[in-house]
This record gives C-alpha cells, sequence and structure tokens, in this order.
C-alpha cells in the first residue's frame, strides 16, 4: 500500500516486519495502489514496484512504461541512477546499496530521436540488509547466579543494528539500542531453564530472531568464608583450612585455588604446603552439580618451606700467654630459604653478644685448674625461627 502525504510517498511492504524506505515522486501525477507506484508525465505513464528487502526476498525493483501516439518502432531506455541501464517498456533493477536513486525513461523513434522524457525517484536499502541475531550470556557475579550479563553478537552486512528486543521468558520484555544488558532472574530454589528470545532490527527494518535455553542456577543463602590454621611453621609448615560459610546446601563441593600454581584441590577441609614465603589470594569455590553458587577468597601468610636457619660456628684459638687464652669463634650458619636476622654469642662466662657480629673474640683466665666452657650460639631467621649451636673449649690451669 502507498500513502501520500505533502508530495511524498510512504511504500508500505507487505509485511508488518520489513516497512518500505520512503519514495518521493519527481515529476508528473503520481497515484497509488497497493504495492505499485504510478506517475504519469504527460502521455507516458511509468508504473513500479519492488520486493521485500528482507531476508529470504532480494529488494528488486520492476518497472513498466506505457504512452499514447508513438510510432511504430518507438524504444524504451531506462538509466537506473547506479549505472545500471535496461531496454524495454518492462525492466527490472537491482540496486547494491542503499539510496535514493533518480529513474529516467527516455522514449525514441526508430531514428533514434527523443520522442518523451521521464523520470522517478525511488529510495533502495540493497541487498544484504537482514541482520543476523546472535548472543552470549554470563553470570555477572558468581555469587548472584542469577544476575546475568547478556551480549549480543548480531551483525548486519549492509547497515546497522539499531534494536535489540530482549524477551527473558520469565515475563520480562526489554527495548534497547544497546547491545549488552544485565538481567536479574528471580530466585528459584532449583535449577531453571528460560528460553530467551533476541529480536534484532536493522536500519532497514529487517529483523531477525535467535532463542536461546539459558539455565539459571538456584539461589541459595550462603555467607561467610573459611578458617586458616598453620602447623610446624619452622619445620614443616602447613595449614588446615576449613570452610565456615553458612547455608550451604548437601551434596555441595568445596575447590580450592592457592594462588601458588599448584592447581586446585577439593575437600572440607584441607590441607596444603605452600612451598615459598608470600602473601597468597586463597579462594574457596563452592559448586553444586558442577555450577559454582558461592565464591569467596582470603589472604594467607606462608613462611613457606626449609625456612629454619641452621646454626654453626668455627672456634679457634687466636693467643696466648701465662694467665688467659684469647678465643675466636666465626659463624658458619646458613638458612636454605629466607636471610639470618639475628646473632647471639653466649661463652659461658658470663659474657654474650647479641650485635649480630659474625666474627666473636673472648679472652678467658686461666686459674689453678684446667676450666671448661660450653659456648652457645642462637641464630635468628627472617621468620623468627631459631637453631642453636653449642660447642665446648678448655682452658688449662696456669
Amino acid at each position: 500500500m502507498i500513502l501520500l502525504f505533502a508530495g511524498v510517498l510512504f511504500a508500505c511492504n507487505k509485511s508488518a516486519d520489513t516497512p518500505a524506505p520512503v519514495e518521493t515522486e519527481v515529476g508528473g501525477a503520481t497515484s497509488a495502489y497497493k504495492d505499485t507506484t504510478t506517475v504519469a508525465t504527460g502521455n507516458v505513464v511509468i508504473k513500479y514496484s519492488k520486493t521485500s528487502q528482507c531476508y529470504p526476498s532480494n529488494e528488486i525493483f520492476a518497472f513498466s512504461a506505457t504512452a499514447t501516439g508513438l510510432p511504430t518502432g518507438a524504444t524504451y531506455s531506462w538509466n537506473f541512477g547506479d549505472g545500471h541501464t535496461a531496454n524495454g517498456s518492462t525492466v527490472g533493477n537491482i540496486y547494491d546499496a542503499a539510496g535514493t536513486y533518480t529513474v529516467i525513461l527516455t522514449i525514441k523513434n526508430s531514428s533514434g530521436q527523443t520522442l518523451n522524457t521521464a523520470s522517478v525517484s525511488v529510495a533502495a536499502w540493497g541487498q544484504q540488509v537482514t541482520p543476523h541475531a546472535a548472543f552470549s550470556t554470563a553470570i555477572y557475579d558468581v555469587n548472584y547466579v542469577n544476575n546475568m550479563t547478556f551480549t549480543s553478537s548480531s551483525t548486519v552486512q549492509h547497515g546497522t543494528v539499531t534494536n535489540y528486543t530482549w524477551d527473558f521468558g520469565d515475563g520480562t520484555i526489554t527495548s534497547t539500542s544497546n547491545s549488552f544488558l544485565q538481567h536479574n532472574f528471580a530466585n528459584v530454589a532449583a535449577d531453571r531453564t528460560y528460553p530467551v528470545k533476541l529480536v534484532v532490527t536493522a536500519n532497514s527494518g529487517c529483523k531477525d530472531t535467535v532463542t536461546v535455553p539459558v539455565s539459571v542456577a538456584a539461589v541459595y543463602a550462603i555467607s561467610g568464608d573459611f578458617n586458616i590454621a598453620s602447623y610446624n611453621a619452622c619445620t614443616n609448615e602447613y595449614f588446615v583450612l576449613t570452610p565456615t560459610a553458612t547455608g550451604v546446601p548437601a551434596g555441595a563441593v568445596y575447590t580450592w585455588d592457592f594462588a601458588d600454581a599448584s592447581g586446585t584441590a577439593t575437600g572440607n577441609p584441607v590441607t596444603h604446603f605452600f612451598t615459598y614465603q608470600n602473601d597468597y589470594d586463597v579462594k574457596m569455590t563452592i559448586t553444586l552439580n558442577g555450577k559454582t553458587i558461592y565464591q569467596t577468597n582470603k589472604w594467607v601468610h606462608a613462611n613457606g618451606q626449609n625456612i629454619k636457619p641452621k646454626a654453626l660456628f668455627v672456634k679457634t684459638l687466636v693467643s696466648e700467654d701465662a694467665t688467659s687464652q684469647k678465643w675466636s669463634f666465626y659463624s658458619a650458619a646458613n638458612i636454605p630459604h629466607g636471610y639470618i636476622t639475628g646473632y647471639y654469642w653466649d661463652f659461658g662466662d658470663g659474657k654474650t653478644d647479641n650485635n649480630f657480629n659474625t666474627y666473636v673474640e673472648d679472652i678467658y683466665p686461666k686459674a689453678s685448674a684446667n676450666t671448661n666452657y660450653t659456648i652457645k650460639f642462637i641464630v635468628t631467621g627472617n621468620t623468627g625461627c631459631k637453631d642453636t649451636a653449642s660447642g665446648y673449649i678448655t682452658i688449662p690451669a696456669k
């Protein structure tokens, strides 16, 4: 059907989903009947119509012309305004690109003289203007599994997508120009699948529809996290992590990511050894029937393994006279992982040194009889772990 308002033609396609573009008459009296437009200029009458621009149709324009009082052998020549031409009283044309085109008809006699010229203006959408509907879904926050995002990946070969209409299958319909949308489904006690439908509309008026079953997990009122307990910090440190989250349904599985490249583990509780000293962001994920229903995390400070220092020292007699001996003590302590932060020397004669010296000396007096002294050497590592070494010297009588 064609509607004429203030000299402008609006050609309406038969399909309600694919409205035709605006078409403007160029010269002559214009009238319309159903899907055919008639333009009369003098004794020349041009009629044209077009098929739908939307798939599975291709937009094809059909033109026909009649004229009165023409001599025998008169010819009809068409210039469609897009570089295409045709001859005959009935012709057709396919416009590749969208635009408004002026179609010129030239009627000549058998000698090639121009008898009449008439023109009409047509608006074309071109070819491949129907969009292809597609979208993907994701959970926006694993702790709110009914809060989902929808991202359209719809495309159109020629033109632009102008509207996205979402029917979420739960009674909610949203129409928007944005390709990204967030939607909250109602809390349900059991997993549920919704037939989510997306209708995309291109600027040509053409539409496409896709329906995808979207599974929404049941919503559980889970809260809390987990406890962390450390054992044997200085010898063979390990951690026991115990979930304390409440509201977890029966049959749920606890999966742990320790953030130390060791992979994941499952269990309630679970034991883990951290090899190196560091702060680790440990994540606990709770799943039910293969779906994530809750997630939380905590930072864990680990000392790592082999962090206890080894206390060793070397004792050497430096000098001696009739009344005393001078001894030196040199640290040979080491630590596999970490670094040493303190040395403490106890010389056994009431004197000590805690000035973090690796080399120390002490003078021992000679008595009337041989005297034994116990030397203690205490080493402290950066984690606070300690080790002690002992040695003995004998000072001879004077």
